[in-house]
């Protein structure tokens, strides 16, 4: 499998608004949040901590809008939210299935690098028939920077000892999408409907689909 004349070994998957089909779910529960509070949602808050985690985004949250719950108390109230959905509703976006099993027997190492936490994101993996794909899966937690920096991307790269021009990075996000590139990754955008960042996506990755049919077809025909 080549992108861009590189040979991909490894690929690193997003899981929410690349894998997953959950922005709408995240968006609506940020909504009900800020009219719950009498507040008004900027319009790019979900874009904006769409790759802290859940504690930098409750802090950010709190300290931005001068809430007087605890961050603990907000991630309670998110996580109460959105868990029965991941567990019962959301689906995987167009093709994602698909794309991993291609890749599977093509023999590409698999995994994933999520904001998102487990007790919401693994019965949904499970469900949808799609976690036994993958190798390791890391947590933004776990990295001061999240998503700002590659250094999540480059501890992946060295686990695995693979260079990191051998390796793919797909997600929804320009803010990842550069911090792939800064570390020397390939990338892949995929289209978001819930983004407003798209055409800023299309100039900085190497690849933008709008879902992984796109993907395939560039794959399946070379």
């Amino acid at each position: 499998m080549k992108i861009k004349n590189n040979e991909i070994k490894l690929i690193i998957f997003d899981l929410d608004g690349t894998l997953l089909d959950s922005c709408k779910i995240w968006q609506e529960v940020d909504i009900n949040f800020f009219k719950k509070r009498n507040l008004v949602m900027p319009s790019t808050y979900s874009q904006d901590i769409a790759h802290m985690g859940l504690t930098k985004a409750s802090i950010y949250t709190k300290e931005t809008f001068s809430l007087k719950e605890t961050p603990e108390e907000i991630i309670k109230e998110w996580e109460e939210a959105v868990l029965e959905k991941y567990k019962y509703e959301v689906k995987l976006k167009p093709y994602s299935k698909e794309f991993v099993e291609f890749c599977k027997k093509e023999g590409l190492i698999l995994t994933i690098a999520t904001a998102n936490q487990e007790n919401c994101y693994l019965s949904c993996l499970k469900r949808n028939g799609i976690f036994s794909y993958f190798q390791k899966i890391i947590d933004v937690r776990n990295y001061p920077h999240g998503k700002d920096n590659p250094d999540m991307y480059l501890d992946m790269a060295k686990e695995f000892k693979i260079d990191p021009k051998n390796i793919l990075v797909i997600e929804d996000i320009t803010t990842a999408l550069k911090s792939a590139k800064k570390g020397g990754f390939n990338t892949c955008a995929i289209y978001e409907e819930t983004s407003t960042e798209e055409e800023e996506k299309r100039k900085i990755s190497d690849i933008y689909i709008s879902s992984f049919e796109d993907l395939l077809n560039i794959l399946e025909c070379k």
